[in-house]
């Protein structure tokens, strides 16, 4: 929330495709209109968001709303040309599912359709392991293992070698801003061409980002 507040720390970011929960459709377009990024914006409440941000000389050339609601699939052209499948994950009456079910529908989708080496899927999952038995077959493990079956792995997991469920060290949420509820909610899953492309990725700290939002920035640099 409150974008606005908090360009400053995201333009150091350095990004050049950025995936944003909870922003709002005025806030996106001002950045759009004032520094020329490409962007995408879904949500019916226009002050509450998912978009999508995509700096010179990327440029989104196709984009559609998919559902679950709040994912997508849009085409974003540049030195590369990659499918990015942006989510934020939470709890939905339409279809009746929420959090890591919300991203096994999506799974459904990807599954049917051919998938590019190339592929991204990213954002907030609000998902971890630990609460597997609360989602019985359609847990995280099982979300995992079906992006592992199309070729896409967590970068994060990739980079780091810490197993899912064991990144104590790298939480990328503090539940209700309490640093002493971490959780590693955030995942950016690459496609096979993409992997050995990466150079590093880097997890937001609490002191530089809890003042700012209940989540880090997951950031994965690749060479294209």
């Amino acid at each position: 929330m409150a974008l606005r507040n908090k360009l400053q720390a995201l333009h150091a970011l350095g990004a050049d495709i950025m995936v944003i929960q909870e922003c709002s459709r005025p806030d996106i377009n001002k950045i759009a209109r004032s520094e020329g990024w490409s962007s995408w914006f879904v949500g019916d409440n226009p002050n509450k968001g998912l978009a999508v941000l995509a700096k010179a000389p990327w440029i989104i050339r196709k984009a559609r709303v998919l559902k679950p609601k709040w994912t997508g699939k849009l085409t974003i052209d540049g030195p590369a040309l990659i499918e990015l499948f942006p989510v934020w994950a939470h709890r939905s009456e339409s279809p009746a599912a929420e959090y890591i079910e919300q991203v096994h529908l999506l799974l459904d989708i990807i599954e049917r359709a051919l998938v590019s080496p190339f592929t991204i899927v990213a954002g907030d999952f609000n998902s971890h392991s630990r609460w597997d038995r609360s989602y019985r077959i359609k847990n995280h493990t099982a979300a995992v293992e079906r992006f592992h079956k199309l070729g896409l792995k967590s970068a994060y997991h990739e980079f780091s070698g810490d197993l899912q469920g064991a990144e104590e060290k790298c939480p990328t949420h503090w539940h209700l801003k309490n640093k002493n509820k971490p959780y590693h909610v955030d995942y950016i899953f690459l496609g096979r061409d993409l992997l050995p492309k990466r150079r590093a990725v880097v997890v937001g700290g609490c002191d530089d980002w809890l003042s700012l939002s209940d989540h880090a920035p997951l950031l994965v640099e690749i060479d294209l």
